[in-house]
């Protein structure tokens, strides 16, 4: 039984959203496959986020300081972007893609606005609940 739990917990640190079904069919219950699911996703998102800070603090170190016209034209789309679509919008649209994406995402772009890391664990979780539901029917089969 806990070798199942720590194997969702594992599979959720990667992807929350369909990590779930993984848990229904092993047989667990509703509630402890969310608690393992919204854990691992929690553990992921965390991981990933200061883990993405360490390695771009190394590469930054170690590159040219060069600018080129090309990342000139990428850092104005990314500041549009940002100015045209309010930050809630991102970090419940993230968690559709992976949680190492979503965390790299948020540390890279939303790093000075403290509010987003706790709304993210929340969209975490919510994601783990909304799998959790959608794939609740499996249990029954």
């Amino acid at each position: 039984m806990i070798w199942k739990i720590i194997t969702l917990v594992l599979l959720a640190t990667v992807k929350t959203l369909f990590a779930p079904a993984a848990g229904f069919a092993a047989g667990l219950s509703f509630w402890t496959t969310f608690a393992a699911t919204a854990m691992g996703g929690i553990i992921g998102f965390v991981a990933f986020y200061f883990l993405f800070d360490v390695m771009s603090n190394f590469y930054y170190k170690n590159r040219k300081k060069t600018i080129t016209a090309k990342q000139i034209r990428k850092a104005r789309k990314i500041v549009m972007m940002r100015q045209r679509y309010p930050i809630w919008l991102f970090v419940f649209i993230l968690p559709f893609t992976s949680i190492p994406v979503m965390a790299v995402i948020v540390r890279r772009f939303f790093n000075h606005n403290k509010p987003v890391f706790a709304l993210s664990l929340v969209a975490v979780t919510l994601f783990a609940l909304v799998g959790c539901l959608m794939f609740s029917p499996i249990q029954y089969l």
